[in-house]
């Protein structure tokens, strides 16, 4: 290899540490409150049940956009000279583009998961519609709704962060195919650190980490197709959302088909029907880009 080849791969060695340290940096900071145990600190020491959602809620979402809104901007002005115009651009957040038609295909792709699962439950006979929970007075305090609020902060802050940013980042050095394998595999490590710091079963967490490559992988191609992010929000939202209230509407033991249906829901159906929307979307109904 020659001192000039050597460089050049020097190089993209870097934006890929880059890459790992900004994702490092991210899940250690949101999840400052439980390394310190913030919410002592800064609040009552016994919150009402509400009020102690609602500062989690808060906490993880201010420090989320601390990260993304002035840590990173200021790593890569430092590193990049980029302003924050370009890292506006990098968050792939451009108004100029289709916006309802983002939002109609993110909330279309949603509605064909939920129902896609739901039709799975039913087939395997683990379907249990508890969705009245989610306002009884006797289930986490009446609360369970907040389950819906909270499901913004990976919605909004995760999309941003590995569709928006880091995919950006990387297309600078790599190949758009690069960029997406590379920004998927940034979206699974950080799910490692469900088990280090929430202390999350490690066999949980390892399947959030192998579904995370498959769903960030038909994430980034769907933003490629649509320029923006705001589809993959809403399905990483209503995702999430499934996910959260699995507990409610699935009855999931240690049966073979609660197993079958949990690995069919977490690892195949996400990734297959965004995948299969999105190839149909761009047959169906082009961007302008693409006409």
């Amino acid at each position: 290899m020659s001192i000039k080849n050597e460089e050049s791969q020097l190089r993209k060695d870097n934006y890929l540490l880059l890459g790992l340290v900004i994702t490092s940096i991210y899940g250690f900071i949101i999840y400052i409150p439980e390394l310190l145990n913030l919410e002592q600190f800064l609040f009552n020491n016994d919150p009402s049940p509400f009020a102690s959602v609602a500062q989690k809620f808060i906490l993880r979402f201010v420090l989320s956009g601390i990260v993304w809104l002035l840590i990173v901007p200021y790593i890569l002005y430092k590193l990049q000279k980029t302003s924050f115009h370009g890292y506006r651009i990098f968050m792939k957040i451009n108004m100029k583009q289709k916006v309802r038609r983002n939002v109609l295909i993110g909330i279309g792709i949603s509605i064909l998961f939920f129902s896609s699962i739901s039709i799975l439950a039913i087939l395997l006979d683990v379907y249990s519609p508890n969705y009245h929970l989610l306002i009884d007075s006797d289930f986490e305090s009446g609360l369970g709704w907040l389950i819906l609020i909270f499901a913004l902060i990976p919605g909004i802050w995760e999309e941003l962060a590995f569709r928006g940013v880091l995919f950006s980042v990387l297309m600078k050095k790599y190949s758009e195919k690069e960029s997406i394998i590379y920004s998927s595999l940034f979206f699974s490590f950080f799910h490692i650190f469900n088990y280090f710091i929430l202390n999350q079963d490690l066999v949980s967490v390892v399947l959030q980490s192998v579904a995370a490559i498959f769903v960030g992988l038909v994430l980034a191609n769907l933003m490629i197709k649509t320029k923006s992010i705001i589809s993959g929000v809403i399905i990483h939202y209503s995702i999430d959302v499934t996910l959260f209230i699995s507990g409610l509407i699935f009855n999931l033991g240690d049966t073979d088909n609660s197993i079958l249906f949990a690995l069919f829901a977490l690892m195949i159906v996400p990734p297959l029907v965004i995948y299969i929307s999105t190839t149909l979307i761009e047959y169906i109904a082009p961007s302008e880009s693409a006409q």
